[in-house]
C-alpha cells in the first residue's frame, strides 16, 4: 500500500554507523572547543583545586583516617575535581602540591603554583568530561525524541559560553554536569525498558550505573543531587501513566532505590571525610568532627556551604540576591541570555542586567518554553502510539533544574546557573525539529491535495 503522506526520515531508525558518525562528530567538535580555551588565563579559584591535588595520593595510599581528611581542604571544596587534578598531574608526570600550597593559597587567593604546564594539564580532566557531557546530552535527546535532536542538543551544549567556560576550567562544574548528564541518559534508558514492559536485570543494571555517576556528580557539586531528584520525578509519571501495568511502576521505584543507595556508597567510599578517625592529635576542630557520625558530617557540608554563600553575598553585595522576584529576573535574563548560546564568550558580572549581553534572553527563553510546551505535546503523541513518553522525562528534569536554580540562586554569578544550560538546550532543539516536521507535513499534505 503506498502511504498517503511522506515519510520522515526519523520514522526509518538510523543506522548504527550514522549514530557512530554523529556521535563522533559532537565529541570532536566539542573537545577542539573545550581545548582552545585551555589556554585561557587563569581563574583565581583553579589553583585553589590545583593546591589540593595531593589529596589524590592521601586516597591512591589506602589510609582513609589520615587526619588530613578532617583539616578545613577537605570539606571546604569538594573531592572529585581534586582527584581528577591530581591522577593529570600524576600521569603527565608533574608533581602534586602539598598542604602548605593549600594553607597558603587560603592566606592569598592570588597564589599560584607551578610552570604554566601544570595549569594546562590540570585542565585537561575538565575538557574530557565536559565532551562527554555533551555526548551524553546527545544520547538524551536521541532516546527522548530522534537522533537529529539528540546531536542538536550536543553540538548547542558545546557552543554555550557559560558551559565551554567551565569546561576548559580546573574545577568542579565540568565534572559534576557531565556526571549529571551520564546519570540521566542511563536512567532515561532504564525508565523507557520499565514503562514499555521490559523490567529486568537489565534496567537494574542501568540504573546500578546511574548510581555510580550520580554518586560522582554530586562529589563534584552538591548540584549533582538534581539528578536524584529528577529520578524521582520518573518515577511519579510512571505512577501516573494510566496505560502501563502499576508492576512497572514499581520495578522501576525499586531500581530507582538502588540508583540511590549505590550513589551513597560512591559517595561515601570516594570521600573518606565521611568516616575517617583519626588517632594522631587534632586541633579543635577536626576533633568535633571525629566525633560525629557520617549524617552529622554530610549537615555540616550543606551547612558549611550555606555559611559560604551568606559570607559570599555580603562581601560581594552587587551581586547578592536576597529575593525571589530577583532571582527569577536574573535567571531570566541572564539564564537565558549571557549564559544562553547567543550570549558573549566573556560576560562582565558587575553589570547585573546589560541588554548588550543579555539580549539572546528574547529568542532563547521563549524558545526553550515552547520546547517545553512541545515535550508536553509529543509526549502525550508517543503514549498514543504505545510508546514511552520519554519526552515527559525531559520536560520534568528541565522543570526541575529551573525551580531548583531559581528557588537557591544566591548571587548573580555564572556558575549557579549552569544547570538550566542541558536540558534547555534540548528542549529548543525539539521545538526546532518539531515545528520543520510539522511544517514538512503541512507541504506534504498541500501537495496531496492539489495531486487531487
Amino acid at each position: 500500500m503506498t502511504p498517503s503522506r511522506p515519510v520522515r526520515p526519523t520514522e526509518s531508525p538510523p543506522s548504527s554507523k550514522l549514530r557512530l558518525g554523529a556521535y563522533a562528530a559532537v565529541g570532536v567538535l566539542a573537545l577542539g572547543i573545550f581545548g582552545a580555551g585551555s589556554f585561557d588565563a587563569p581563574f583565581v579559584d583553579e589553583y585553589a583545586y590545583i593546591s589540593q591535588a595531593y589529596y589524590t595520593d592521601v586516597l591512591l595510599s589506602g589510609d582513609r583516617d589520615d587526619r588530613v581528611w578532617l583539616d578545613f581542604p577537605a570539606y571546604d571544596l569538594v573531592p572529585l575535581p581534586k582527584y581528577a587534578i591530581g591522577l593529570a598531574l600524576l600521569v603527565a608526570g608533574e608533581p602534586r602540591p602539598g598542604p602548605e600550597a593549600a594553607r597558603s593559597w587560603y592566606r592569598d587567593t592570588s597564589s599560584r603554583f607551578g610552570p604554566p604546564r601544570m595549569l594546562t594539564v590540570a585542565r585537561i580532566p575538565s575538557i574530557l568530561l565536559g565532551a562527554a557531557g555533551c555526548l551524553a546530552l546527545a544520547a538524551l535527546g536521541a532516546a527522548a525524541f530522534d537522533l537529529r535532536v539528540g546531536v542538536a542538543a550536543g553540538l548547542l551544549l558545546a557552543l554555550n559560553p557559560l558551559y565551554a567556560l567551565h569546561a576548559h576550567r580546573a574545577m568542579s562544574e565540568a565534572p559534576c554536569e557531565a556526571f549529571l548528564l551520564i546519570a540521566l541518559a542511563l536512567a532515561l534508558g532504564a525508565w523507557r525498558r520499565a514503562v514499555a514492559g521490559k523490567a529486568g536485570w537489565a534496567m537494574f543494571a542501568l540504573l546500578a550505573g546511574s548510581g555510580v555517576a550520580i554518586g560522582l556528580s554530586v562529589l563534584a557539586k552538591f548540584n549533582g543531587l538534581l539528578a536524584l531528584m529528577t529520578l524521582a520525578s520518573w518515577v511519579l509519571i510512571a505512577w501516573g501513566i494510566a496505560a502501563i501495568r502499576r508492576t512497572a511502576w514499581l520495578w522501576y521505584a525499586l531500581g530507582s532505590s538502588l540508583a540511590a543507595a549505590v550513589a551513597v556508597a560512591v559517595f561515601l567510599m570516594l570521600n573518606p571525610y565521611m568516616t575517617a578517625r583519626p588517632t594522631s592529635p587534632l586541633n579543635e576542630d577536626a576533633r568535633r568532627i571525629a566525633d560525629q557520625g557520617a549524617w552529622e558530617r554530610f549537615r555540616f557540608l550543606i551547612d558549611h556551604r550555606r555559611t559560604m554563600s551568606a559570607s559570599q553575598q555580603v562581601a560581594f553585595p552587587h551581586n547578592a540576591l536576597t529575593r525571589l522576584g530577583d532571582r527569577a529576573r536574573v535567571v531570566a535574563a541572564q539564564g537565558f541570555g549571557r549564559f544562553g548560546p547567543f550570549g558573549p564568550r566573556k560576560s562582565d558580572s558587575t553589570r547585573r542586567y546589560d541588554l548588550a549581553q543579555d539580549w539572546g534572553a528574547f529568542v532563547w527563553l521563549p524558545l526553550g518554553l515552547a520546547g517545553l510546551g512541545y515535550a508536553l505535546f509529543f509526549g502525550r503523541k508517543q503514549l498514543q502510539d504505545g510508546s514511552p513518553p520519554t519526552s515527559w522525562a525531559i520536560a520534568a528534569w528541565a522543570v526541575i533544574a529551573l525551580a531548583v536554580v531559581t528557588l537557591y540562586l544566591p548571587m548573580a554569578w555564572d556558575r549557579y546557573q549552569l544547570p538550566i544550560q542541558a536540558p534547555f538546550a534540548l528542549l529548543a532543539a525539539s521545538a526546532v525539529f518539531g515545528v520543520w516536521d510539522g511544517l514538512r507535513l503541512l507541504v506534504g499534505s498541500r501537495k496531496e491535495l492539489g495531486a487531487w
